[in-house]
């Protein structure tokens, strides 16, 4: 499979859904088309590996040294033993594990490489105009892996609740005046915050997303995005038009419980000013990695 389009027709959340629900693996390039009103903007690369629709390794060249080069700037490993693993480096094996088989370096300092990798891929969220390559035949560069993954669902709904910038994504939006309803009645295998736990917990079809923020006592347009990110990891749906009833609901939230499960998200976007890089994500992700570990 290969798919190629522009930003402005597939967001790259939508593709992200695909290669998650699909189980994708193969590789994503990006080019970040440049501002004509500025003489120094320039197009920017970037590249994104998936395996069976999750992300295993990004970088913003195809020299197989991204990884390396990132080990060297943090001085975690001699030049000279870095340069002898990465010669001798097994075509078959992420290079990641293979320093870490070689005591050359620990499981956190790669979930601190990976982090970064993926925090690399949250600021695609921030593209303005750019067009795009899904090449599904690609072969993975075991040189750029760290051996670590993570859905793509799971980057995704990450990316959103850090996104500063809403206006790029409003059209997508559920109406205020729609209700919201499950999918799917189980419990949510993917980590959700516990907002978005209160949201889940009132899509039941009956009650719309305007009284469910004078409910939680929360803006409309937090509501929305929130739900926005459940509809796009596949949780719930968008009811149209419900009948405002004013039903007083109340749930309580066992913080101990939410804390035991998961997330997934995005859609369409449009022309925005790119805030910059939030750096709690980093943080977010090493935690959620050093969990998984």
């Amino acid at each position: 499979m290969s798919l190629s389009s522009s930003f402005t027709d597939f967001s790259l959340a939508e593709l992200f859904q695909l290669i998650d629900q699909g189980r994708k693996s193969g590789c994503l390039s990006v080019c970040t088309l440049p501002d004509i009103n500025s003489a120094q903007s320039r197009a920017k690369y970037f590249y994104i590996w998936f395996r069976s629709g999750r992300i295993v390794a990004a970088a913003n060249r195809l020299s197989g040294r991204g990884l390396v080069s990132k080990i060297a700037q943090r001085n975690w490993v001699e030049p000279q033993v870095m340069e002898t693993i990465y010669s001798n480096a097994s075509a078959n094996t992420p290079l990641g594990l293979q320093f870490k088989t070689q005591d050359a370096l620990n499981a956190e300092q790669l979930n601190l490489l990976f982090a970064n990798q993926l925090q690399q891929v949250r600021q695609l969220f921030e593209i303005q105009k750019g067009v795009f390559k899904l090449d599904c035949k690609a072969v993975l560069p075991m040189s750029e892996m760290t051996g670590l993954s993570l859905r793509a669902s799971e980057v995704t709904l990450m990316a959103l609740r850090v996104l500063k910038n809403w206006q790029v994504l409003e059209d997508a939006l559920p109406n205020i005046e729609s209700g919201i309803r499950n999918i799917n009645q189980n419990q949510p295998q993917i980590r959700l915050n516990p907002f978005e736990w209160r949201m889940w917990e009132f899509a039941s079809g009956d009650i719309s997303l305007k009284d469910i923020a004078v409910q939680l006592n929360q803006p409309t347009i937090k509501i929305q995005q929130a739900a926005f990110r459940l509809m796009l990891v596949g949780l719930i749906e968008e009811v149209p038009q419900i009948t405002s009833n004013c039903h007083d609901y109340h749930y309580d939230m066992d913080l101990t419980w939410v804390s035991k499960y998961g997330s997934r998200a995005a859609k369409k976007y449009r022309e925005s000013q790119a805030p910059a890089v939030s750096s709690s994500l980093l943080q977010n992700l090493v935690g959620y990695l050093r969990s998984k570990a």
